[in-house]
């Protein structure tokens, strides 16, 4: 290995994070930003100019197909099997014996529908400092049981309450065959 590439593995390992690790960048703007343009692309959405914004919300701005826009990118997870996870991760590299060993959350139709409409909730109640044609959500997720099979299989006749946010999709990491399945969220007003 040469030292290109081992300052390159470097980087990658001081930036990843220890489970479910797919989308995370500890760098949080260079992360948002390729997280964004990734499943929006994706997406098949044309993505020009695409920036952090600093303070947010939103967390990037950009013109996607013609339309200046504020962008959001959240992470879907379940929080409390990943924290666990980590710390199991953890107590192992310190050549420790964990309590509680690593785990995967089961998701079910019910608590995927519910999550995504509170990652919306939460934030369609952002103050923007600028005003935008689009205001778009991208959720992002490393999570084991949100393939594209099941999630396609969760999402089939759900909607999602929204008022700020125009439109939302959701990311799944890379499978074989398939790139990086983006499904776009029904919302509707109320």
């Amino acid at each position: 290995m040469n030292d290109d590439e081992d300052d390159f593995e470097q980087l990658l390992l001081a930036n990843r994070r220890e489970w479910n690790s797919f989308w995370f960048w500890r760098d949080k703007p260079v992360g948002e930003r390729g997280i964004a343009r990734d499943i929006l692309q994706e997406a098949g959405i044309k993505v020009d100019d695409l920036r952090s914004v600093d303070p947010d919300p939103p967390d990037c701005e950009a013109t996607l197909d013609g339309q200046f826009s504020g962008i959001e990118v959240t992470e879907l997870v379940h929080r409390a099997t990943l924290e666990r996870s980590i710390k199991a991760v953890r107590q192992r590299s310190r050549g420790e014996e964990p309590k509680k060993s690593e785990a995967y959350f089961i998701w079910e139709r019910d608590d995927l529908i519910a999550a995504l409409q509170a990652l919306l909730v939460a934030k369609n109640s952002a103050k923007l400092t600028r005003s935008y044609e689009r205001y778009v959500l991208v959720i992002h997720t490393d999570e084991m049981f949100l393939d594209s099979a099941n999630v396609e299989r969760f999402l089939k006749g759900a909607s999602f309450n929204t008022t700020m946010i125009t439109h939302a999709f959701l990311g799944l990491s890379y499978e074989p065959g398939k790139g990086y399945p983006v499904f776009p969220l029904e919302l509707v007003r109320p």
